[in-house]
């Protein structure tokens, strides 16, 4: 890690802050114009941690592919300073946070649930939890969106996948809901929800060990590769990664999807007229994620030499990330970036990052943001924000792009 000395770039609010939060496109633009690789702060919650940052499109790309630049060097994650021990293993064991060959093996023994083939099985799933979702609002003039729609589909899609039975289902979301807080409530009843949480993960794959079931997480148990199967820690952390990055992230992705619709009329009524054009569907949905995708940036990278990139010296130690939000809207990589459009081609955005840590989950969070807009939109096509749109707020958390509410009427 840097010093706490390190310098900040002037003028540039810390990650995670409300006034990065609440323009961050204005802050990348001009990250890329004037400091390409920046020094600054990721702020979140108590958390606060100096940490150099690229902005644009060529460097981020490199970077995930660069091995001078590890997320556990050594074994160690910067991710992991400071946490209790009880969430420590969820970095430490995490696939996300390995490198190379202990990263391969275990992509290799959770990879197969996630395959194109596999994820668009669960369609008719999403589409009958969507549906449903909408029956339980029928009589509700304005509901908020994000919690009574975008929400519950990717949770139960979840819950489904690990097997979770309904009388636990309770206990389990209201962990889930722990985990992704930002720090609601005091650090001590957080720290006890998320134990709970550990707890209860432990004991469903203890469970799953000796009554197998049909759902990814018995998979995830009878997988072996060359001989190797997950260990008790890599089961429970797999199961945390699936759940920040098959129901954090897809929830918001479905949010963020509705509000572009709505800022850009002309696109949602052209996708509304042509359900079934499956080509022009995931193109939308491609666009969405390089145009509004929640994601600002990928996990924590440890430079483990100096590294120089224009005229500034990485020291070895530090961390980097790179900013993919604000790759994702480089002139150099995209004509007017700053254009919405569902047709772009080639559309060679960082959504779900790039090399050996393209997001596993993607696939399913592709499939899930697009059906539940189809159902939404086919039900609904009178959908409109219910407050101006200038009062939607977004989430001050570091590296996402989270509203608060979204407030619509669906009549």
């Amino acid at each position: 890690m840097t010093s706490s000395t390190t310098p900040v770039t002037e003028g540039l609010p810390a990650l995670g802050s409300a006034e990065f939060a609440a323009d961050p496109h204005r802050h990348y633009a001009w990250l890329r114009e004037h400091a390409p690789v920046a020094p600054t702060r990721l702020d979140y919650g108590p958390m606060s941690q100096p940490i150099w940052v690229l902005a644009r499109y060529q460097d981020c790309r490199a970077m995930l592919t660069d091995p001078r630049l590890p997320r556990s060097p050594g074994g160690a994650s910067a991710m992991t300073a400071g946490l209790p021990e009880h969430m420590r293993f969820m970095s430490a064991e995490s696939l996300i946070m390995k490198d190379g060959a202990e990263h391969k093996r275990l992509r290799a023994l959770v990879a197969k649930p996630f395959t194109p083939k596999v994820i668009e099985q669960l369609g008719e799933r999403v589409r009958a939890l969507a549906n449903a979702r909408l029956d339980a609002l029928a009589d509700e003039d304005i509901v908020d969106l994000r919690r009574e729609y975008a929400l519950p589909i990717p949770y139960t899609v979840i819950a489904d996948m690990v097997g979770v039975d309904e009388a636990d289902r309770a206990r389990f979301r209201h962990g889930v809901t722990a985990m992704l807080s930002d720090f609601e409530g005091t650090r001590e009843d957080w720290d006890t929800q998320i134990r709970d949480l550990v707890t209860f993960v432990r004991e469903l794959v203890a469970r799953k060990h000796a009554e197998p079931a049909e759902d990814i997480l018995t998979g995830l148990i009878q997988a072996e590769e060359d001989g190797e199967r997950l260990s008790a820690d890599e089961l429970v952390a797999m199961v945390f990664t699936l759940i920040v990055a098959g129901y954090e992230t897809t929830f918001n992705l479905i949010t963020n999807a509705v509000v572009t619709l709505l800022d850009h009329p002309e696109d949602l009524a052209r996708l509304r007229e042509v359900p079934e054009d499956t080509a022009l569907w995931r193109s939308a949905i491609e666009e969405i994620v390089r145009y509004a995708g929640p994601i600002g940036g990928t996990k924590p990278a440890t430079a483990v030499e100096d590294i120089t990139w224009y005229d500034q010296t990485v020291p070895a130690g530090s961390v980097v990330i790179p900013l993919l939000g604000s790759a994702n809207r480089d002139p150099a990589a995209f004509d007017e970036p700053d254009r919405f459009d569902i047709t772009r081609t080639p559309n060679h955005h960082l959504g779900f990052g790039h090399g050996a840590h393209f997001c596993l989950g993607s696939n399913l969070a592709r499939l899930e943001a697009r059906v539940a807009l189809q159902v939404l939109l086919a039900r609904h096509p009178a959908i409109s924000l219910a407050v101006p749109r200038g009062e939607l707020a977004v989430e001050p958390m570091p590296l996402w792009t989270r509203y608060q509410q979204l407030p619509v009427g669906l009549s």
